[in-house]
This record gives structure tokens, C-alpha cells and sequence, in this order.
């Protein structure tokens, strides 16, 4: 069974938009812009042409980036584009359903709903540490499940689900579905990032993000790897002209061998601040638990929140509060500067 089986119908008959580009120096009248640029900035973006509608050049050095085939990658402006592309390109509204495990990232559900597909849930147990049971998903798992979205490290709970479990999975759902693994935070954990395997399973789909390690949330970019095959059929969903030109330059700039060292530099501090910050939390009398976290963040389960929202709600300090009923006593607290968890850390001694 080829992955053609399991597209949406409508999208097989669409065409893949693909605007031809302008060679350098050509005349354009074909594309009704303003003939010349108006901004301080003209000299260097010329923002009165329409970007590239696939910027190839870009696409290539993402593909390198991910050490994956340039026909292996789709971007989008963020995951969160990317979830509402795949459920477009695959699911058929009012009849398939997707498969998900909260507490997980509520984008995908809201999605769904988006677009008139059902989501069935296998929520995940708290006594259970929010670790995900392969086992008992594909017990949930019916004849109208279209896609399995799995975030691991899962948000908001920092949890992994190991490669071995992803696998198993995969096979035991050859040619029934699509299995979607979220590693938005993988840079965070130990675990290996599966962008490997896409030519080993058919219905595999990964997420990548420049957001969270890469430091470039502002830029909206996100990655949509799978085969050839499931790529091309992504296309034809996905719209041209996702990315403005200063956009496609900062992105090309932004992975340069210089930064993506700073980036690991900056991910290593991270790591370490986030075993520091959950030790010094777990001395806390108004902190019940703090769950291992893979991502750049804790899950942690209060004694009293409501003392706690109210002592932040006079403050400049943020954090995560959940809307899962499951949740209601926890928070997700973002790792920050050294400086800005102590500050949290100091107004949180003081609550007794």
C-alpha cells in the first residue's frame, strides 16, 4: 500500500503551486506589484516583489541543517501551521478522526475541531509520571483513526516516548495511519531525533521547530520532514509565499556554523539551570512534586495554587498556568536567565 491511499481525495486532483521564479535583472510584469520600492530598506530587500513562493534556497540549507533530502522537507510558519497543513492534506472532515494523549500541546485539537475531525484521547496518568503507553494507544486506535500526533518530549510535561516504542508503533500501524512525532524540544533531551527513520516507515511524520533551541520563536519557521512521497502531497496544501523576504534572509543568516554552536552553548546553560531550578523547587513547602522534564521547562504540582496565582498576579513574573482539569493544581515554568529563576525562586521561598 502506497501513502496515496490514505490522502484526502481532494487533494490528490490539486495542483502543487509552484510560481516560476524571476531570474535576476528580469523586467516583471506579470505579477501586478508596485514597479518600485518605496521603504528606507529598498536597496536591500526590494520589498515591492513578492518573495520566492517556495524559497528553494532556503529550503535547501534547512534540508542540510536536518541532514535530510531537499524533496524530505516542507516549512511552515511554525508547528502550529504545520499540524493544520497535515490534518488538511490527510483527514476528511466529518469522518476521520485523530488520536491524541493530553495533557499534550493543545494545538492539535484545536485543529481538528478547525476542521470538523473528531479527537479521540487516551489521556495519560499523573501516577504514572504523564509517561505514554505505546500499548495501550494502539488499543484506542479504530478503522476511522487518520493520524496519531505524539510530542515528545511532550508539552507540557517534559516526557519522552523512546524510539523503540515510536517503531513499534509505526509498524503496528503500517498502512492504517499516520504517525506524527512533535520534536519541538528534542534539542533538550537525550533522546535521538527519529528524522532518520522517514524512509524506513511510509507513514511517518516529524516536526521540527527553530523556535525553542535555535532561539528564533520571532521568525515563525517550522520543518515538516517525511519521505518524498508524503512531502509532495504536503505541497499541494501548503500555500506560496509562506515567508516574507526578510524572513527568508534573517533564517539563512540565523544557522550559520556560528550560531548553531551559541545555540548549544545556550541549550548546555539551560539544561543546567533547569536541574538547578527543580532542586532548589523541591525544597519548597508550597511545592508538591517536580516531574523530569526533557524540554526547556518543568511541570510542577503545587500544594496550594491559588495562593501562588495570587501572589504572582501583583508581580512581573509569568508562568504556565494549565488549562487541563487534570492540571489544575500545576503550573509549567519556563527555564529562563539565571537571574530571572532566581527571582521566582526567591518569591516562591517566601510563600508558606
Amino acid at each position: 500500500m502506497t501513502i496515496k491511499k490514505l490522502v484526502r481525495p481532494e487533494v490528490l486532483n490539486l495542483p502543487t503551486i509552484n510560481v516560476p521564479v524571476s531570474e535576476s535583472g528580469a523586467i516583471r510584469l506579470n505579477a501586478n506589484e508596485a514597479p518600485e520600492s518605496l521603504w528606507k530598506d529598498r536597496d536591500k530587500y526590494s520589498l515591492n516583489r513578492y518573495p520566492s513562493p517556495r524559497p528553494q534556497n532556503l529550503i535547501n540549507e534547512l534540508a542540510t541543517f536536518y541532514n535530510i533530502g531537499n524533496d524530505q522537507i516542507s516549512i511552515s510558519r511554525g508547528s502550529t501551521e504545520a499540524i493544520d497543513i497535515i490534518m488538511r492534506t490527510f483527514c476528511i472532515p466529518y469522518k476521520d478522526e485523530i488520536l491524541i494523549s493530553p495533557p499534550t500541546f493543545d494545538m492539535y485539537k484545536f485543529f481538528a475541531n478547525a476542521n470538523s475531525i473528531k479527537t479521540n484521547e487516551m489521556p495519560l496518568c499523573e501516577s504514572e509520571d504523564f509517561c505514554l503507553d505505546v500499548n495501550k494507544l494502539t488499543k484506542i486506535f479504530n478503522d476511522k483513526t487518520k493520524i496519531i500526533f505524539i510530542s515528545s518530549p511532550n508539552n507540557p510535561t517534559g516526557a519522552v516516548v523512546s524510539n523503540t516504542d515510536i517503531e513499534n508503533l509505526l509498524k503496528s500501524i503500517k498502512n492504517k495511519a499516520i504517525v506524527v512525532l512533535d520534536e519541538a524540544y528534542i534539542e533538550f533531551s537525550e533522546l535521538k531525533t527519529m528524522t532518520t527513520k522517514i524512509n524506513t516507515y511510509e507513514n511517518l511524520i516529524i516536526l521540527r521547530t527553530l523556535s525553542k533551541a535555535y532561539a528564533l520563536a520571532g521568525v515563525r519557521c517550522g520543518a515538516i520532514i517525511a519521505n518524498s512521497e508524503i512531502s509532495e502531497f504536503i505541497k499541494k496544501i501548503l500555500p506560496p509565499f509562506c515567508f516574507a523576504t526578510p524572513t527568508i534572509e534573517l533564517i539563512k543568516n540565523s544557522i550559520t556554523p556560528e550560531n548553531i554552536d551559541n545555540a548549544k552553548t545556550q541549550i548546555n546553560l539551560i539544561k543546567k539551570e533547569k536541574e538547578r531550578v527543580s532542586k532548589e523547587l523541591n525544597k519548597f513547602t508550597i511545592v508538591n512534586k517536580v516531574f523530569q522534564s526533557e524540554g526547556n521547562f518543568l511541570l510542577v504540582k503545587f500544594n496550594d495554587i491559588n495562593k501562588l496565582k495570587s501572589t504572582l498576579k501583583n508581580t512581573n513574573i509569568i508562568i504556565g498556568f494549565l488549562k487541563y482539569s487534570s492540571l489544575s493544581e500545576f503550573a509549567r515554568i519556563t527555564i529562563g536567565t539565571r537571574d530571572e529563576n532566581d527571582i521566582l525562586l526567591n518569591l516562591l521561598m517566601k510563600i508558606q
